[in-house]
């Protein structure tokens, strides 16, 4: 039996509380009575995931991509057809599909040259390897660019119609809205994600930040590197504006985050400056803080994480200077002098109960060696303890 009852205000607020984040989105959209609900209510988010090209919640994916719909009397190009099948393309384009960012107009002339040299090598590549079909498509994708800017030149109208598409993806299906291309990427990300994220408080208990694959070129730079990054500025749920400048991640109001754990694949310096300024004074520390190998910044988030997990082939400097309680370091190159220095390290320093170090080993000869290093020791001596681990 249905119940057919409206709920009162301070049900609803109740019921909006414990709603999950994607069901209590569709209601707001939906139901115009919900609204006042839902901007007073903190959204409760188990997961989310925010990655340059795309946003999941809780497993559902929201996308924002540029489609090309061609006229009915042009057949539209394989290429085309793959990009829009796969989302649309994930920056801004001008009218004739030309990287906003890319070559100005009076570069065009340069720019036709350059791809012509490269389309002819491409084409006599071809037929000396005898490629495969990816190989046709990035050759029918260069023939399309130089076409793109010849109408730019001679100023024609193009063959085709440019659409913002949003592409929201759960278990179960897909669902796909389109609207005309008359704003740019990022307003079109503002838009969606104040209308998500734009309420009193959110609270999330896992927050990932980047690609779901860590970068292991971080840990190669040094530590004047850290400023480099990952993403070309003009993707759809970058936080990256194209000045450079790090912007907050999420469009909440300013200390209403809160979060448990942490999870940045990508520059981890850049990922705490994005939520720095809408990170709730009072969140507890971090449960957890996973990141790829590289320099770490000096931050007071990552400093009272609970645990610190670097990820990638970490180094035992890793262990040198952190306040963490814990420390996991997934895998390790070992060297002798950085395993004596942090020896050296610990038998000057007053040693401290509760805190833990720990190394993860692909191999078993791996923790052989290990074992090992220590029993090397000049100093180490065995059978003293009655009780040993």
């Amino acid at each position: 039996m249905t119940a057919r009852n409206p709920l009162f205000y301070q049900s609803s607020k109740c019921v909006a509380l414990y709603l999950e984040a994607n069901i209590r989105f569709q209601l707001f959209l939906r139901c115009p009575g919900f609204r006042s609900v839902y901007n007073t209510q903190p959204v409760r988010i188990h997961e989310l995931k925010v990655r340059p090209k795309s946003f999941e919640i809780n497993g559902t994916v929201f996308s924002i991509g540029i489609i090309r719909k061609y006229l009915t009397t042009t057949p539209t190009p394989k290429s085309v057809k793959i990009s829009n099948a796969c989302g649309g393309i994930q920056h801004d384009v001008d009218r004739y599909g030309i990287r906003s960012d890319g070559p100005e107009q009076n570069q065009d002339a340069t720019q036709i040259a350059f791809l012509e040299e490269l389309l002819e090598w491409m084409v006599r590549d071809r037929e000396r390897w005898d490629a495969d079909s990816a190989w046709d498509l990035r050759i029918e994708e260069t023939q399309l660019k130089i076409f793109s800017h010849r109408m730019r030149m001679s100023n024609q109208e193009p063959p085709f119609t440019q659409y913002l598409q949003l592409t929201i993806t759960t278990g179960t299906g897909q669902k796909v809205e389109l609207v005309e291309y008359d704003k740019n990427l990022k307003f079109t990300r503002d838009y969606i994600l104040g209308r998500i994220f734009g309420v009193v408080k959110v609270q999330v208990g896992r927050l990932q930040i980047g690609e779901d694959k860590f970068n292991s070129r971080l840990g190669l730079h040094h530590a004047e590197d850290e400023e480099i990054v990952l993403a070309r500025p003009g993707n759809a749920f970058d936080f990256y504006t194209l000045s450079g400048q790090i912007e907050p991640l999420l469009p909440v109001p300013e200390g209403k985050l809160e979060i448990g754990e942490i999870r940045v694949t990508g520059n981890l310096k850049n990922a705490l400056a994005s939520i720095k300024t809408i990170l709730s004074e009072s969140n507890p520390p971090l449960r957890k803080l996973t990141c790829a190998y590289q320099p770490l910044p000096d931050d007071a988030v990552l400093q009272n994480a609970e645990i610190l997990c670097i990820a990638g082939n970490a180094s035992l400097k890793m262990f040198n200077g952190r306040l963490n309680n814990r420390i996991h370091l997934r895998s390790c190159n070992i060297l002798q002098t950085d395993f004596m220095n942090l020896v050296n390290k610990w038998t000057t320093e007053k040693s401290e109960v509760g805190r833990f170090y720990s190394i993860g080993f692909k191999q078993e000869k791996g923790i052989k060696r290990f074992i090992k290093t220590f029993r090397n020791l000049p100093v180490a001596e065995r059978g003293e303890n009655d009780e040993s681990r």
